[in-house]
Parts: C-alpha cells; sequence; structure tokens
C-alpha cells in the first residue's frame, strides 16, 4: 500500500473531527425528534382547534366590523369554523326571499404552523421556562398569521366570489382588487409557513450559531 493511499490523521486534527462529526448528529437528532413530535403537534393542534382560534375569531372581527362594519356585521365561530355575516342582501337561490350575505371560513388553514413550532421547539434543548415562553410566543404570532389569512380570505371572498353587486359594494370602500389578491396570496402560500420558522429561528438563534454556522466554518 502507497503512502498517498494511507496517511497517518494528524492527531491534532482528531479531536477537531470528532468534534465536528458529534455536532453533526446533535444536529441531525434535532431534526429527527422535531419530525417525531409533529404527529403530536398536529393531534393537540386539532383537539384544541376551537380555543386556539377564538384569539383569531376575536381580532377578525373586531377588525372587519369596527373598520368596515357597512360590508361586515358579525363572525360567530363554530367550532374552529368562522361563519361570516354581511349586512349586505342577497337573494336565497331556495325560495327567492332576501337574507344577509353568510359564509364560512376556516382558519385553520392558516394556522398549522403552530403544530410545526410545537415540534421544532420541543425537538430544541431549552429549559422548561424558556420553552413554555417560546411556545406561547409562537402562539401569539401564529395567530397574527391565521387573523391576517382569514381577514384577508373574507375580503377575497366578497370581492370575486358572490357576484357583481357585492363586488362592486367592494370597490366603493376604496381598496384595490389587486390589493386584495396579493395580500390574500401572501396570507395562504407563504406566511403560514415562513413566518413559524422564522420565529423559531429568531428566538433560537444562539444555539443555531453555536451548533450550525461555527460548524461549517470549520
Amino acid at each position: 500500500m502507497s503512502d498517498d493511499q494511507k496517511q497517518p490523521q494528524d492527531p491534532v486534527d482528531a479531536p477537531e473531527e470528532a468534534s465536528r462529526r458529534e455536532k453533526t448528529s446533535a444536529i441531525k437528532e434535532m431534526f429527527l425528534l422535531a419530525l417525531l413530535y409533529l404527529p403530536l403537534g398536529f393531534f393537540l393542534w386539532f383537539f384544541a382547534a376551537a380555543l386556539l382560534m377564538l384569539p383569531t375569531r376575536l381580532i377578525v372581527e373586531a377588525l372587519l366590523t369596527g373598520l368596515f362594519p357597512e360590508l361586515f356585521a358579525q363572525v360567530f365561530q363554530d367550532g374552529f369554523i368562522f361563519e361570516m355575516q354581511s349586512p349586505i342582501q342577497v337573494r336565497n337561490p331556495e325560495d327567492g326571499r332576501m337574507m344577509p350575505l353568510t359564509w364560512a371560513i376556516n382558519p385553520m388553514i392558516y394556522a398549522w404552523g403552530m403544530a410545526l413550532l410545537f415540534g421544532l421547539i420541543m425537538a430544541t434543548p431549552l429549559s422548561i421556562k424558556r420553552r413554555l415562553l417560546q411556545m406561547a410566543i409562537g402562539f401569539a404570532v401564529v395567530t397574527v398569521v391565521a387573523a391576517w389569512g382569514s381577514f384577508w380570505e373574507a375580503w377575497r371572498d366578497l370581492a370575486f366570489l358572490f357576484g357583481p353587486e357585492v363586488g362592486a359594494a367592494v370597490r366603493e370602500q376604496g381598496i384595490s382588487l389587486n390589493v386584495i389578491a396579493l395580500c390574500y396570496q401572501l396570507g395562504y402560500l407563504m406566511f403560514p409557513a415562513v413566518i413559524p420558522v422564522a420565529t423559531w429561528i429568531l428566538m433560537n438563534r444562539d444555539f443555531i450559531e453555536r451548533e450550525v454556522l461555527r460548524h461549517r466554518k470549520r
């Protein structure tokens, strides 16, 4: 066997190599643990959905009915589903009578980041106090995300789904249809996935710098 094929390991590099392997293993174990916690997170998220969505409903109702009473009368909650009621009168297709416009919104499609944050936070090595604090912060952040999505979905529905007369009532409020479409797309496609992960990164920046970034620099 030639010298090029087999070189003795430098004893100085051996501890650094062992340290790199240990950190890589720790990072992989953390993300594997996060994946294992995800089913539990989704179970708790769905089991307590009605309670978890209550703050979102209160925010959405306060904004819609407080700022735009001409378009939004009330927001009811049936389980985790929001039932929107507008003072705009529409014709009932069954009997032809006029009735207030009502429709349903599912805020859970914007709030699945709660389960994702639960898995990441549970897998991160933290003290109990700090873990509870991060969960509270994560809940607040995802509540805002869910409120954004539900708010703009309500506007999207009025602007595009219920006919030209209802759409005209929306345009009278001075909100551009392009703005409604953009904000709805952000709330549906981007915010639910990006903001929870960004929140976890910001809350655990020291851990990430210590275990990931410094490891890559070596």
